[in-house]
């Protein structure tokens, strides 16, 4: 099988480091997959469901935050602001947080303030999708 090497790098931690066979990641009018020996380019993440396949047939599902992603030499780079496992998120506290953000957006805002409240709404609700997939 052919694979690509693999890193997964969150603001506060290393996740993953290793080989990896696929990966799709969210972008901003869908879904990007990358597979072994892709062209070189670098590329926005939304917040979303990223999945990915490792060397050993082994499928994970992890919800991130905005970032990027950059694919050099068969090396893929995932960098993002935040990553969480369903079994790590805590469906109250993402909740919480999602109605904290709806009405934080129905309140007037500055454009930088809505854009932190739209952020904020795509990872609670990300966040919570997953828990309702996987757990």
């Amino acid at each position: 099988m052919n694979t690509f090497g693999l890193n997964i790098i969150a603001s506060d931690k290393d996740f993953y480091h290793g080989r990896g066979s696929f990966i799709v990641l969210p972008e901003k009018s869908g879904e990007f997959a990358i597979m072994a020996h892709h062209a070189n380019m670098m590329m926005a993440i939304v917040p979303g469901e990223m999945r990915y396949t490792t060397e050993d047939g082994e499928t994970h599902v992890v919800a991130v935050g905005g970032g990027l992603v950059q694919v050099i030499n068969n090396r893929v780079t995932v960098l993002v602001d935040s990553i969480e496992r369903p079994e790590d998120v805590d469906r109250k506290r993402a909740e919480e947080a999602l109605e904290r953000a709806k009405e934080q957006l129905r309140q007037k805002q500055s454009m930088e303030e809505y854009y932190i409240s739209k952020a904020s709404l795509a990872r609670a609700m990300t966040r919570l999708k997953l828990t309702g997939k996987y757990k």
